[in-house]
């Protein structure tokens, strides 16, 4: 079993025996006997992936016959990221659980920790908090494992990279598997504009891996639709929201588009988010302009400027757009040439997905 190191701040779980009760006042219940004392800043992200892995620590620390930790924890356990930022804890068993499913206590994130919410009555937010989503400790019998399956990740047993990467194409939604996909691929290949050669390499060493266990489910339903998302995913989408407004465009059947296409405009070199440089369609997602400071935003509009008079057409999303795909569609296709001859293939199966919260 190899052994890697978390790319993320480890999480403080304590046993609730033993600890007096101001102590456990501000500790967040994680299962039983288990809670978190959080650390994480008011990011919501930043606490969901703090309780996240916590609830992961916890699981293997409750017991024993736990092979791996999988599926989306295991992305978040890789260092990636998800399109539901709070997931359900998957583990894989080698025996057959005798109750596979069960319910983890909600918590409230927003504030300046995260907080436990109360196990019933009235829930009191402050402004900027939320109430997460009901999560489940998933337990899996699996006997199929092998040692090149698990890796181990800061002392918990988590799926390898490259299983990891193929149980989601094959069990997750394809519109989560495509999200969770691109970030694997982003831990793997640590791409670089300027080292890509490397990066694309390491792309398809991994590839093959995944369609080798891939094939090696071939009497399993779900083999066609992995190996069809496999051939979608790209280490060059550079955040889940880039690659969910990806999902949506290869959904209504749009071309694949060109990630991280190079442009020189007005002698300034830039690489586009999602482009068709046959017509000159650049799609940008701007998820993290919010958080950029005045300069950055300023810039961006200078950029954008720069390649109109290079001949481009650019359309820009923020996140809340991606909450109404049938909007972001029109608009992409608003912006094609009324010369170009596009014909759509929808890519229905790929419109299934996991509610977000």
């Amino acid at each position: 079993m190899t052994k890697h190191a978390s790319t993320a701040a480890l999480p403080t779980v304590i046993a609730t025996t033993g600890y007096g009760s101001k102590t456990l006042a501000s500790a967040i219940p994680l299962m039983r006997g288990m809670a978190l004392l959080p650390q994480a800043p008011a990011a919501h992200w930043a606490q969901k992936r703090e309780v996240t892995i916590a609830r992961a620590f916890a699981a293997v620390r409750a017991s024993k016959r736990i092979t791996a930790i999988a599926y989306e924890t295991a992305v978040i356990m890789h260092g990636g990221s998800i399109r539901r930022s709070e997931p359900d804890i998957d583990v894989f068993c080698p025996y057959r659980p005798g109750r596979g499913v069960v319910a983890l206590p909600q918590v409230i994130y927003g504030g300046t920790l995260a907080r436990r919410a109360p196990a019933s009555g009235r829930i009191p937010l402050d402004r900027a908090e939320r109430l997460g989503r009901p999560v489940a400790l998933r337990r899996h019998y699996r006997e199929d494992l092998g040692p090149n399956d698990i890796v181990t990740i800061n002392g918990v047993p988590v799926t390898s990279l490259a299983r990891t990467l193929t149980d989601c194409l094959l069990d997750l939604p394809p519109a989560d598997a495509l999200v969770a996909g691109d970030s694997m691929l982003r831990v793997h290949c640590h791409p670089d504009h300027w080292r890509s050669r490397e990066a694309n390499m390491r792309w398809q060493e991994l590839v093959a891996d995944v369609e080798a266990r891939i094939d090696s489910y071939r009497h399993r339903n779900g083999t066609g639709r992995a190996r069809g998302l496999l051939e979608l995913l790209s280490p060059w989408a550079e955040s889940p929201g880039e690659s969910e407004l990806r999902r949506i465009l290869l959904a209504a059947g749009l071309p694949q588009p060109e990630l991280q296409y190079r442009v020189v405009a007005e002698n300034n070199e830039y690489f586009l988010d999602l482009s068709w440089p046959d017509i000159m369609l650049d799609v940008e997602f701007d998820g993290a302009l919010k958080y950029a400071g005045d300069d950055v935003v300023f810039q961006e509009g200078i950029r954008q400027d720069r390649l109109k008079r290079a001949g481009w057409r650019v359309v820009r999303f923020k996140t809340p757009a991606l909450r109404d795909p049938d909007a972001v569609i029109r608009e992409v296709l608003d912006a094609i040439p009324q010369d170009t001859a596009w014909a759509l293939q929808p890519r229905a199966w790929m419109n299934a997905l996991s509610p977000l919260p």
